[in-house]
């Protein structure tokens, strides 16, 4: 154990999800949370877990490298046959 090292950690018990039954959340250093903070911090949390379960469950999509690389191919395409068309 390192001696002088404090962390503030909060935990959350999800009981819906299939997944996890907890998740754990480090405050920053620094933080002291008074009373009025601590439903900020807790719908933080809960804003985090949430949008992990929609990236898990495909409702929010990233774009992925195989799509710029399909995007590319097209706008080089358009771009060698305009260039076929003028020359």
């Amino acid at each position: 154990m390192i001696k002088g090292a404090q962390k503030q950690m909060i935990v959350l018990r999800t009981g819906t999800s299939k997944y996890f039954e907890e998740a754990y959340f480090v405050l920053k250093g620094g933080i002291n949370p008074s009373r009025g903070d601590r439903t900020d911090i807790l719908s933080e949390a809960n804003r985090i877990l949430k949008e992990s379960e929609s990236v898990r469950n495909g409702k929010k999509k990233a774009h992925g490298p195989w799509t710029w690389f399909g995007i590319g191919l097209a706008v080089g395409s358009v771009l060698m046959l305009a260039l076929g068309l003028l020359f």
